[in-house]
């Protein structure tokens, strides 16, 4: 596990203005253990938890197994986001098109 998986962990969460009840909440642990996650030297959350915090981050969790990293990479967000655009419903996912659809037809008509 990353030396840095702490400090990564609590620099991406208080930037995205999250508490450690909200974050406990949404991965389903406790808060005392996500203190502990970003507090203990070492810390070794089980893959399933990894990738619970990356998903709810929207970071791959390369960022948080690479010490050499202290941001995540375009890459990093984009395989993020593609592993949950995989999950959704084909209606979902249908939608989505459309709207991406739709800027781009903005951005073609605003360079006429």
């Amino acid at each position: 596990m990353s030396e840095k998986f702490g400090e990564k962990l609590r620099n991406v969460r208080t930037v995205k203005r999250t508490t450690l009840e909200e974050l406990a909440e949404a991965i389903g642990s406790s808060k005392a253990y996500v203190w502990q996650l970003e507090n203990k030297k070492n810390a070794k959350p089980s893959a399933e938890l990894l990738l619970k915090i990356s998903n709810y981050f929207a970071v791959s969790p390369d960022f948080f197994l690479d010490d050499t990293k202290d941001e995540p990479s375009d890459s990093q967000l984009e395989d993020a986001f593609f592993r949950k655009f995989q999950k959704l419903s084909a209606n979902d996912k249908r939608t989505i098109e459309r709207i991406v659809a739709g800027f781009d037809d903005k951005d073609q008509n605003s360079t006429d």
